[in-house]
This record gives structure tokens, C-alpha cells and sequence, in this order.
């Protein structure tokens, strides 16, 4: 009876909560069958990599149930996956960024007051967009919300790029879309928030150091850094794996290598361009302690000392925008996003998560708040495939459910998506095609964007004999370095560059103006093989073309990352182009 007035008193929604918190699995989630069915997924897979995997529960006392495992190898040299091995963790980033930028909202003791609402262009002085109305309403709900009409434009990104001269630049980068007509994943207006702190807090600390002054060490997430080099030195970072070979080639089959860690930039202070987007470093036992936090509405799972306020974290993961993206499987609700986080529900259960993509490395953390219950992956292996079909297979044993076989849906899935991007690359060459205006020579020369950087175009197939110094040793290298993806027979045109998406890029004629784009990094061979001592990195511009114009060259098909934005309009090459790079005349 006593039980019965009890309940009589809830609220239908906490009854439903009460109800639903009863079918979590009460034993261990990571158990033996998991471990078993970890360790097959990696084989399944051709990995040489692994994977550390976190599942934490409140126990309906004020505390915690916290299991935190590593599997499979986190190094070449086969180094095991530990809880406390180090992995870039991407665009979970985000998170950490957007709830230092509310930590500084919640400041009002700063000289000058910020809100959610707040212009950007009234905090820096250097924010500009090419489109006038997106530069001058833009506020941090937009930035953060990824609706500034800007698309992701990541391959503007360069190694030695700063915050501030980033900033500088973006008002050179072509937009989209109308301002706040659509959701458009955007990196670097992330990039943007992360100089916030500097530009506000009369210490002008640097991002890093006010996110570990302020998130790390109040949570006691001592393991986590923005610092390739803090964290190498611990020799617990893993080492990332990629895929040998291009992306029309089944994934699964293909020969997997050690990489370099993506971004060896920042120092042991870490802050870079890349640090608000996707610069943290951590283990899984420094993400058990984040994923409590959020779920406890931004308490010290140790202390319960308040660390983020709650109204932030409510702000950030209500929804601003709606996500666009729509899932083939009938497990999954729309979704909305609000900062670095978006919310959906799977096979019934409401939750809010994020991923993180970077070379070589995939997260995912998924907290459901009713449940009281998070599940969070971290994976050296670049295939992210093995990520999500490890994470649903947890968490359909985390909610007591029947698991749903994710592992052949996704191997279907990543198979048919090399098949695709083949047919994308799979036109032959017209056996008449015409050379472009002018002759292949006429296209030699300097080029630059003012929002991208400058580039020297060289003949490298054929070469011609009077190439410059540059362009000589880079057909040089091609050819000897990278055979198998130059066909003497087709004029080809390429150039480097210091990008983070790809440090080789070549222009494959077609017909006519157009060429068919390739690009992709050089990786050296870690069993040093002197007869094959790199191998070649895809970057994924296979949909990609170059277009020439009176004046230059553009990028076409998808560069800029625009997801479902139409194409540029216009009647001449610049106007439809995605980017485009003006011709220094008078070069050669």
C-alpha cells in the first residue's frame, strides 16, 4: 500500500522513466560474450587496430556502476588497448569547446558580458563573412548550431594555421546557403569559438589552458590534453591505422598501416586551429568520468561539486536546428542539434550524443539521460564502421534488447559504398577528348585563394623540360614515389601543398576544361621497406573535378562540403566553382 501511494504521487513521465531505468541490464555489460564479440568484430574487419569502450550507470543510491575495458592492439609494435591508452577523440570535442564557451556566459564578471545571443562581431574585430548579413548577425547560437549559411570548407585547413589568422581569412570563403536557412556542419566556426577565451578574459589565456583550467582539472580528467606532445610523452597515445589504397576498393580487404599522429602541432600548450573542432586527447577512464558528469547535469561524479552549470548543458543540447540527415534503419527517430550535441532516440530510448572523425581515429559517446546510463567507444582504426557496430551491440546490451545484427549491415554498407564512389571514377576518358583552351603548357603557373592558400600547377605527365625547380622534383617524385597513380598516358597537372586534407593533389585531363581530381598524403611504410618506404593516404576526392576558366581554376563537386546545398550557380567556371584559385600571370 505504502508502495502504491508512492507511485500514486509520480508523474506519468517519471513513472516512465522509473519503468524504463528497470529493463537497464542490472550484471556486467562488458562481459565475456562482449569481449568475444569485440575481438571478432576486429577480425571481421582486418583491423590491426582496437578499441577502449566505457558503460556507466547510476545506481539508483548516488552512485555509480563504471566498466571501462581496451581491446586489441593500440600500437603497431602490439601494444594492447588499455583504459588508459590516449586517442584523439575528434569532434567530441566540440562538447568540451561549446561548454567553456558557456562557462564564459555564465562569467559575468568579465569585462564585457557575453550571452548565448551575442554577435560575434561585437567580440572580435577580425570576424567577417563574404555574405554581409551572416558576418553581422552571426551570434554564438549560430556558430554553434552550424547555421551561419557556410558549408564545412575543411580543406582550407593548413598545418601551420593559427586561430587568429584563420579568423582573418574567412571572410574569402564562399558560402552556401542563405544565413540560418540550413543546418550545415561547419568546422571552423567552432575554430571561431575557441579564441573566445583569449579574446575575453583579461588573462587572454589560450584555449587549452582555459579548458583545463576550468573542465579537466575540476573533473579530475588528468589524462586529457590538447597536446600531441604531453601526450606522446606518455607513451600511452595509440597509434592510428588507415587504409592502404583508394576508396573504391572494398575497405574490408584492404591493407591496413600505422600512421602518423594527424596534428603534430601546438606544443605542449596544444591549442591550434583544430583545437575547438576536434583537438582533445584523452582515455576512456578520463571519458567515463565526462560521460557522469553529463548525465549528473554537470557534477563531479566524485564530489558532486558543480563543474558546468546545468542551465548550460540544457542549452546545448536543446535543439536549435534540426539535423537534416535521415537513417536507413527503422531503429532511429529525426533528430535535432544544438551545440556540439544533437538528439535522437534508438529503438525507443531517447539519448544524445555526438561522434568524432579525424585521421585514424572515431568516437562516439551516448548518454541516455533517462536511463541514467551512458556508452561511450573510442577506436584507432579508420574505418568507422567498427566504431558504430561495436557501440550498437553495447548498447542493445546495456538496455536489456535483442541485438540487431549491425556488423553485416554495415560491412553491406561499406562494400556498396566502394562500389559507388567506383562508378563516380569508372568513366573512361573519351578517346577523342580535346585538350583545354590554350594547350596543357597554358595551364602551368601560380595560383592562389585568398581564403585557402597559394599553389604552383606543374605539368607531371608528361613533364615538360623547361618545368621549374619546383615543379621538376615534384614530377620527380610522383613518378618515382607514386607510379601506380600516374598513367602516362593521360595528362595530368598537380601540385602540393601544406593542407591537412591531402598534401598531393593531381588533375587527371578529361576532356575539354575539365580535369578529374585525386588527392592524398604520403605515409611512410612502418616496416620500412626500402623498395616501398611510403604508401599513399586517400583523401576522398573521388566525386571531385577541377574546371579551368579564363583566369584560373575551380573546384567542382563537392570540395567545400556542402551536403545537400545545390551547386553554384552562373554562367562562367569562377561562378559555378566551389573555390576558386586566380592565375598569377607572368609566372612559369
Amino acid at each position: 500500500m505504502r508502495l502504491l501511494n508512492s507511485l500514486s504521487s509520480l508523474t506519468f513521465a517519471q513513472l516512465f522513466c522509473f519503468a524504463i531505468a528497470a529493463a537497464l541490464k542490472t550484471g556486467t555489460v562488458l562481459s565475456s560474450d562482449i569481449d568475444t564479440f569485440v575481438a571478432d568484430t576486429l577480425a571481421g574487419w582486418n583491423s590491426q587496430a582496437g578499441v577502449a569502450i566505457a558503460v556507466v550507470r547510476q545506481d539508483g543510491q548516488g552512485g555509480w556502476t563504471v566498466e571501462t575495458k581496451g581491446y586489441g592492439n593500440a600500437r603497431a609494435d602490439g601494444t594492447k588497448v588499455t583504459p588508459d591508452t590516449l586517442f584523439s577523440i575528434g569532434s567530441e570535442s566540440k562538447l568540451f569547446n561549446i561548454l567553456a564557451t558557456g562557462l564564459l556566459i555564465s562569467n559575468q564578471s568579465l569585462p564585457k558580458p557575453i550571452d548565448w545571443t551575442t554577435k560575434i562581431s561585437t567580440i572580435l574585430p577580425d570576424w567577417k563573412l563574404m555574405d554581409p548579413v551572416a558576418s553581422s548577425g552571426s551570434s554564438i547560437i549560430d556558430l554553434m548550431s552550424h547555421r551561419t549559411g557556410m558549408p564545412r570548407h575543411d580543406v582550407s585547413l593548413g598545418f601551420s594555421d593559427t586561430v587568429p589568422g584563420f579568423i582573418k581569412r574567412m571572410k574569402y570563403l564562399k558560402p552556401s546557403a542563405e544565413f540560418r536557412s540550413k543546418f550545415q556542419y561547419n568546422n571552423l566556426m567552432y575554430t571561431v569559438l575557441s579564441y573566445l577565451p583569449t579574446a575575453l578574459v583579461p588573462s587572454k589565456p589560450s584555449f587549452a589552458q582555459y579548458v583545463h583550467d576550468n573542465i579537466f582539472s575540476p573533473l579530475g580528467m588528468n589524462s586529457s590534453t590538447y597536446s600531441f606532445e604531453v601526450a606522446n610523452a606518455t607513451g600511452r597515445l595509440a597509434d592510428a591505422f588507415g587504409r592502404e589504397g583508394d576508396p573504391t576498393v572494398n575497405p574490408i580487404t584492404a591493407p591496413s598501416h600505422a600512421m602518423p599522429f594527424w596534428l603534430q602541432a601546438g606544443g605542449k600548450d596544444g591549442t591550434t586551429f583544430a583545437s575547438g573542432p576536434g583537438g582533445v586527447i584523452s582515455s576512456i577512464n578520463d571519458i567515463a568520468i565526462w560521460l557522469q558528469m553529463l548525465l549528473s547535469n554537470g557534477l563531479n561524479p566524485a564530489t558532486n561539486a558543480s563543474v558546468i552549470p546545468a542551465k548550460v548543458l540544457k542549452m546545448v543540447t536543446t535543439g536549435a536546428t534540426v539535423w537534416p540527415f535521415t537513417e536507413d534503419y527503422p531503429e532511429f527517430s529525426a533528430s535535432t542539434y544544438g551545440g556540439g550535441q544533437y538528439k535522437t532516440s534508438y529503438r525507443g530510448h531517447d539519448l544524445i550524443e555526438h561522434g568524432g572523425d579525424v585521421q585514424g581515429f572515431h568516437s562516439i559517446f551516448t548518454r541516455f539521460p533517462y536511463e541514467g546510463a551512458g556508452v561511450a567507444v573510442l577506436s584507432n582504426d579508420d574505418l568507422f564502421y567498427i566504431r558504430d557496430t561495436i557501440r550498437y551491440r553495447i548498447i542493445d546490451e546495456l538496455l536489456g534488447l535483442d541485438p540487431v545484427d549491425w556488423n553485416t549491415r554495415n560491412q553491406q554498407v561499406a562494400v556498396g559504398t566502394a562500389l559507388v564512389r567506383a562508378s563516380l571514377v569508372s568513366t573512361p576518358r573519351p578517346a577523342n577528348a580535346t585538350p583545354p583552351t590554350g594547350g596543357f603548357p597554358s595551364l602551368v603557373g601560380k595560383y592562389s585563394n585568398p581564403g585557402y592558400t597559394s599553389v604552383e600547377l606543374c605539368l607531371v605527365a608528361p613533364p615538360p623540360s623547361t618545368a621549374s625547380h619546383a615543379c621538376a622534383t615534384l614530377a620527380k617524385t610522383l613518378n618515382s614515389t607514386f607510379p601506380t597513380l600516374l598513367d602516362s598516358s593521360v595528362p595530368t597537372l598537380a601540385f602540393t601543398w601544406d593542407r591537412v586534407a591531402a598534401r598531393y593533389m593531381k588533375l587527371a585531363h578529361y576532356n575539354g576544361n575539365v580535369f578529374n581530381l585525386t588527392g592524398w598524403t604520403d605515409m611512410p611504410m612502418p616496416t620500412g621497406n626500402a623498395s616501398s618506404p611510403v604508401w599513399a593516404y586517400d583523401a576522398g576526392f573521388s566525386s571531385t573535378n577541377v574546371v579551368f576558366g579564363p583566369g584560373g581554376f575551380g573546384f567542382v563537386g563537392g570540395v567545400w562540403g556542402a551536403q545537400d546545398s545545390p551547386d553554384p550557380q552562373g554562367k562562367t567556371a569562377e561562378q559555378k566553382a566551389e573555390v576558386w584559385f586566380d592565375k598569377s600571370y607572368g609566372h612559369r
